[in-house]
């Protein structure tokens, strides 16, 4: 018999018994009552009694005796035991596991009183014909996965080096994916003087799939050596900076100047915005250009610091698409991605973006219940509440947010209310909850790809710092868990505001 779901499933399947029963192996019995069944058996695996069928649906009864219908084939059935009298009425519960997609028909076993061990052995035989047949299974699709690593990583080696011939002889693909013309002006409004500090935004009105290079276009330049034009793309979704540029002024030419990315951007949609800052200077702003009316006001400039439009025009743009390392003609003026951030090397403190605090969530549902969320992402103040019980543990789940060449995962650990007893903070890295919670129970060392920083207590209007470094780095994403406790089990957590602030990551280079 194979594990497997129905090919279909009826409207009518709502209740909780039947989903319960989509979840987990149980035994059928016929004609036999639920007392003949020995306890330990019963209490080993779930048994129902099949009753017959009505309108499509089997009629089940549970060990009270209390019957109820089931419109899906239960998710494993492991046998069915028949009292002798009552063979011939096996055919048609058969039939009716046919009918729902059943593939492999479950073994039919006699029920002799006094011969209750004898039939256990056989159930327990097929259970291991089970797992042995699984097994083989697993062992084969590791195999075939083993088989499509090595396949991927021919052809990556293979994209590779076409991509390296290609770089080689100039002839990258690099399409003109968006154009917007400067227009010319008698207001001649100068964005960049307008703007506030912090500069201005323009998001750019093409997909984030394959850009490769965005270009300005400046109607007039003041060449100083000392003052400089900051540029950032960013997505909008989660406020993460995709690439940044840091260009003297001396550097930048009047007309098209082309902001080159290390990478074309590949991976899940994203809204991007364009950042525009000149910094070291407070008079002659160089004079960008815009294009036309914008009548969409999400495309029109605006200012970075307050997001409202300066002008309802959009900046003169040109979007590129194309493969990494673009070689452009050489009367254009290419800008490649140089950050300071990127550029300096040693090690990066990089703040988790306030998009992916808002993914975090309660992890041991079935230990942890209040009236409120347990865990409550507070994106304004780049924190995560994580309120511990009175006696047991809060964990959160922040999901896939450490990347693979994370060092270390740093938080402030503080208590939002004076009148809160003392709490136990923690941070683990983690691919599972299974392996946090053995690191929380502190019932073995971290392994390689995983990181606990140890219960650090923390009183109101202390701000201790957490830290988790990796054993040792791996290829994969981890999950980052966050737990709180009370310092004294049981203890008084009425007042026990906990939060996780200013969550950073480590990487070097």
């Amino acid at each position: 018999m194979t594990v497997q779901t129905s090919y279909k499933l009826s409207p009518a399947a709502k209740s909780l018994r039947e989903i319960d029963l989509l979840k987990e192996p149980i035994l059928l019995r016929m004609g036999i009552d639920h007392d003949e069944i020995p306890d330990g058996l019963s209490k080993a695996v779930k048994i129902l009694g099949f009753e017959g069928v009505k309108d499509d649906a089997a009629i089940l009864s549970d060990s009270s005796g209390q019957k109820f219908e089931m419109h899906e084939a239960p998710l494993c059935t492991l046998a069915v035991l028949i009292n002798p009298v009552h063979r011939g009425r096996d055919k048609r519960l058969l039939d009716w596991l046919k009918s729902r997609g059943i593939v492999d028909e479950p073994t039919v076993f006699e029920w002799h009183s006094g011969k209750e061990i004898e039939t256990a052995g056989l159930i327990i035989q097929k259970l291991v014909s089970l797992l042995s047949f699984d097994a083989r299974k697993i062992t084969q699709s590791n195999r075939e996965l083993l088989a499509l690593r090595t396949l991927n990583d021919n052809l990556q080696n293979r994209f590779a080096a076409v991509e390296s011939f290609v770089d080689r002889q100039g002839l990258q693909p690099f399409d003109l994916a968006f154009s917007n013309e400067p227009v010319s002006s008698s207001s001649r409004a100068n964005v960049l003087a307008d703007a506030s500090y912090d500069g201005l935004s323009q998001i750019l009105p093409v997909a984030s799939a394959g850009v490769s290079a965005v270009a300005i276009h400046f109607e007039r330049l003041v060449r100083r050596d000392d003052a400089t034009l900051s540029a950032q793309l960013v997505t909008l979704e989660d406020m993460c900076i995709v690439e940044s540029w840091e260009v003297p002024l001396s550097k930048l030419g009047q007309g098209w100047n082309y902001l080159g990315l290390s990478r074309t951007l590949a991976g899940l949609r994203r809204t991007l915005s364009l950042r525009l800052r000149i910094d070291g200077i407070d008079d002659e702003m160089p004079l960008l250009s815009l294009g036309g009316l914008q009548p969409l006001e999400m495309f029109q400039v605006r200012d970075a610091a307050n997001d409202s439009p300066l002008l309802k025009n959009s900046l003169a743009l040109q979007i590129w698409c194309g493969m990494p390392g673009i070689l452009l003609p050489s009367w254009a003026n290419y800008l490649p991605a140089q950050s300071r951030e990127a550029g300096d090397g040693g090690f990066r403190e990089i703040p988790m973006a306030t998009g992916i605090l808002e993914l975090a969530d309660l992890s041991n549902t079935d230990e942890i219940s209040f009236e409120f969320a347990a865990i409550l992402p507070l994106p304004e103040e780049r924190a995560i509440g994580c309120h511990p019980p009175s006696s047991g543990v809060t964990i959160g789940h922040i999901p896939a947010a450490c990347p693979p060449n994370i060092l270390r995962v740093s938080s402030s650990a503080v208590i939002d209310n004076e009148e809160s007893k003392d709490v136990d903070f923690a941070l683990v890295i983690a691919s599972d909850i299974q392996n946090a919670r053995q690191l929380l129970d502190e019932q073995r060392q971290p392994v390689s790809g995983e990181g606990f920083s140890g219960w650090v207590s923390v009183a109101p209007g202390e701000e201790p710092r957490l830290n988790a470094f990796i054993t040792e780095q791996v290829r994969v994403w981890q999950n980052i868990y966050i737990a709180t406790r009370m310092k004294n089990k049981p203890g008084d957590n009425a007042f026990a505001w906990a939060k996780f602030r200013n969550i950073s990551l480590m990487v070097n280079g």
